[in-house]
């Protein structure tokens, strides 16, 4: 018989009483330090719908969870492993994580499940049809895209909810019913319909800079709030890089103990090739790239020196995300990237305080920024009356001209 994990019931041997609501709502509760989910800082809707599976889950005496199977879409960095490590944690159950470099067969699938069940003393046991039954398990496909198609083909009976079987290409049959199907990407759309649709969506977003300050703060509580702000400022973006840029910061504090956490910062940023304005010197590549009008993909990846799948993974989604203190810099068009209009101001803030015409933006662009940097409630009147001055201008300089 197939062992696998019991938390209360009939079957456990400790014979624990099934947990109360008011207990399972504290296990996935974000206001709990003591929750796995307290760890994921921002994106509420997508941590949401995870925590109402944990807590279908935590109802059942095994934990299994097999109302939904989860599709965890996001942009590189976002938190998309992170999540689904976090989602095993709650409800404790084996994690089994796959990743496109660790597989090129089904049986290595299955050869891979098996050997993480095994770690967790539950290892897969084999009946006398040589079939197997796995126990309820979190299994979390990593950059499923790139997975092979012959373990994604050999997967769709697996993972389509009214059918749950594995079969290897040697024979082995898994019986996958009782397990909760995770899979995430950061390329939505290379995945087929078929496969696809087997899988709620979960969908990460960049954060903004007050999110990834907290993230900072977590990890590392003895920052005080505004040194972690600082940090934020110059990782508006990426957890990773932010935690990264902290961690430099602390041992550069070390070593010159006498500046301050501003010129460490700094000093840092200079190193990382981060500017003021929290961009790094490849993102300001792409964007100045972009000032005289749209670029294509390829001729963009020549103009900074760049192969496609870097600047399709780790630039362009940063300069594309939308975020609550941040607008989408750049966009797609019919004729490649293109930057936005909030795109265009902060280039040409960065290439001049002062706000003079560059030779590669146009008039319209100049007063569009100048223009902007008034009060919203203001920018009609103030647009008639610039415009009005402009035609009065034009005129005379027209009769000097004559």
């Amino acid at each position: 018989m197939q062992p696998h994990y019991v938390f209360f019931g009939e079957e456990d041997a400790l014979k624990r009483p099934p947990p109360t609501d008011e207990e399972k709502l504290l296990k996935v509760s974000r206001d709990n330090p003591n929750s796995p989910f307290s760890r994921f800082i921002g994106n509420d809707k997508a941590v949401r719908k995870l925590q109402v599976a944990a807590y279908k889950a935590l109802g059942d005496p095994t934990h299994m969870m097999r109302d939904l199977s989860f599709a965890i879409f996001g942009p590189a960095s976002a938190g998309k492993t992170t999540l689904a490590r976090i989602y095993a944690d709650v409800v404790k159950l084996p994690f089994v994580e796959i990743s496109p470099k660790g597989v090129k067969t089904v049986n290595d699938v299955f050869d891979l499940v098996n050997s993480i069940l095994t770690n967790h003393g539950i290892g897969l046991v084999e009946d006398v049809s040589r079939n197997y039954c796995l126990p309820p398990t979190v299994i979390f496909i990593d950059e499923v895209h790139a997975i092979p198609d012959g373990i994604i083909q050999g997967l769709l009976k697996a993972t389509e909810f009214n059918d749950s079987l594995m079969m290897t290409e040697n024979g082995r049959v898994l019986n996958t019913f009782a397990s909760t199907w995770i899979i995430a990407t950061t390329d939505e759309g290379k995945l087929f319909d078929a496969f696809r649709t087997r899988f709620s969506p979960v969908h990460l977003q960049y954060l903004p800079k007050s999110d990834i300050a907290k993230i900072v703060k977590k990890a590392n509580p003895d920052l005080s709030d505004e040194v972690c702000i600082i940090v934020a400022s110059y990782n508006p973006r990426v957890p990773r890089k932010a935690l990264e840029f902290a961690r430099y910061m602390q041992m550069y504090k070390q070593m010159h103990v006498d500046k301050s956490w501003e010129d460490v910062a700094r000093s840092v940023a200079n190193d990382e090739g981060i500017n003021e304005y929290g961009f790094h010197e490849l993102e300001v590549k792409v964007l100045n790239c972009l000032k005289s009008g749209p670029v294509a993909k390829k001729t963009l990846c020549s103009l900074v020196g760049r192969k496609e799948e870097e600047l399709e993974r780790f630039i362009v989604p940063v300069l594309m995300a939308e975020t609550s203190d941040q607008p989408s810099l750049i966009t797609v068009t019919s004729r490649g990237y293109k930057l936005t209009d909030v795109g265009m101001l902060k280039v040409m803030e960065m290439d001049n305080e002062s706000h003079e015409c560059s030779p590669n933006i146009s008039i319209y662009e100049t007063l569009k920024y100048l223009i902007l940097k008034v009060p919203h409630d203001q920018r009609e009147k103030v647009y008639t009356e610039v415009m009005t001055d402009l035609r009065k201008q034009f005129i005379t300089d027209l009769k000097d001209l004559t």
